[in-house]
């Protein structure tokens, strides 16, 4: 009882800090970061000044390259820079890494190079040494990089995300600046930022909701995304408060084994999606599990045209107004009646996906993901010829 009686009432709250656990460990980055730093100096002396952007490239395994992520980041890239300025760079994660990454830059020689932390090899030992070589090679080559730091409270990278940019570029997270700031090297920066979505995404999205037929009276109600404590035990209660009043909650809790065209369907098919901004359970290689992220089904639901309820992002989140383009809440009872509302109200629904999407489709027909982060964060301008 004790458990519900706080999801109920503001779940996923700050544990006690420990001087260890949530003050000192959390900034042991930096002074790792500082030593790294003086070390590549020389390179950054030595090396190539950063290019105006000519060409992007995007690094990501073979299996990244099948997600909607990096589908979407390639497109909108595309539209931004040129199709003709953007490189597809596929690791193969049965060869060793650096090999690879070493190959394609000299080969490519790309002026701006973004890098997904979660490529590189996954463990500190190999990092300590692969993390300076791949600095010391950009630096060299005269490469900006821009760091995709999907989690930032993830300690290992963190710490190769403030490396890999400790001279030039910046780091793209999605948890607010004010926030990571605190345990983070440098100010370079953009968070809390939306997934970026293409242009041909969001046509074909816009289409495919046209044809769209209601087929019962009751709004579906859905959930995607993967399953883990506290989550869980939150998304339960919904689900009992929601068929208490005669209303299901679809969960689909393995989105990653679902394929990209089956997961664009579900957002289409559903009246609203549920998300929420929890992170997982204390784990020994997490810092501040208790702070809430912007999630990618900000940006998917609304280009789907789709209502979404979704959960407060700690430090704010600027893009979207959580009256108008979506609906926010911070409990269980505050979930329910926000579900409720819109299950109960055709025309707030229809306002709120409407508003939703015509905001998201303004920041994707503007570019406006690639130029806050190429504006804000000291990275060379865009080719002229890309405008």
């Amino acid at each position: 009882m004790e458990e519900e009686a706080q999801l109920a009432s503001g779940f996923n709250p700050p544990e006690q800090h420990r001087l260890w656990r949530d003050v000192l460990l959390p900034r042991s980055v930096i002074p790792l970061y500082w030593f790294y730093k003086t070390a590549l100096l020389p390179s950054f002396l030595l090396g190539k000044k950063p290019r105006v952007i000519e060409s992007v490239a995007i690094e990501s395994g073979k299996v990244g390259w099948t997600h909607v992520y990096y589908e979407e980041l390639e497109g909108a890239a595309g539209d931004f820079f040129g199709p003709d300025h953007v490189i597809r760079q596929v690791i193969d994660r049965d060869i060793s890494y650096f090999p690879q990454f070493r190959a394609h830059q000299r080969h490519q020689n790309p002026s701006l190079l973004i890098i997904d932390v979660r490529t590189p090899t996954q463990s500190w030992r190999a990092a300590l040494l692969e993390t300076f070589r791949m600095t010391h090679l950009l630096l060299r080559q005269g490469i900006t990089p821009l760091v995709v730091l999907t989690d930032a409270y993830y300690r290992r990278h963190r710490w190769q995300a403030a490396v890999l940019t400790a001279y030039r570029g910046s780091v793209v997270t999605f948890s607010a600046k004010e926030i990571v700031q605190k345990i983070f090297p440098h100010d370079r920066i953009a968070g809390a930022l939306f997934m970026p979505i293409s242009k041909k995404r969001l046509n074909w999205l816009k289409e495919q909701k046209s044809q769209r037929t209601k087929t019962t009276p009751i709004p579906k109600i859905t959930f995607i995304g993967s399953m883990y404590s506290p989550r869980e035990e939150f998304l339960d209660l919904v689900k009992t408060r929601l068929a208490n009043e005669g209303i299901d909650l679809e969960i689909n809790g393995d989105k990653a084994g679902t394929s990209n065209d089956r997961y664009w369907a579900k957002l289409l098919d559903a009246d609203i999606i549920l998300t929420t901004t929890l992170q997982g359970p204390q784990r020994s290689y997490m810092d501040w599990v208790w702070v809430r992220q912007a999630v990618f089904r900000y940006s998917e639901t609304l280009a789907a045209g789709t209502a979404l309820v979704a959960g407060p992002v700690d430090g704010g989140y600027t893009y979207f107004d959580k009256f108008r383009d979506f609906l926010e809440y911070q409990s269980v009872d505050d979930c329910v009646d926000a579900l409720l509302q819109l299950a109960r109200d055709p025309e707030l629904l229809e306002a709120v996906s409407s508003q939703g999407h015509k905001t998201v489709s303004g920041y994707v027909n503007t570019g406006r993901f690639w130029r806050d982060v190429l504006t804000q964060n000291s990275l060379p301008p865009k080719p002229m010829s890309a405008e």
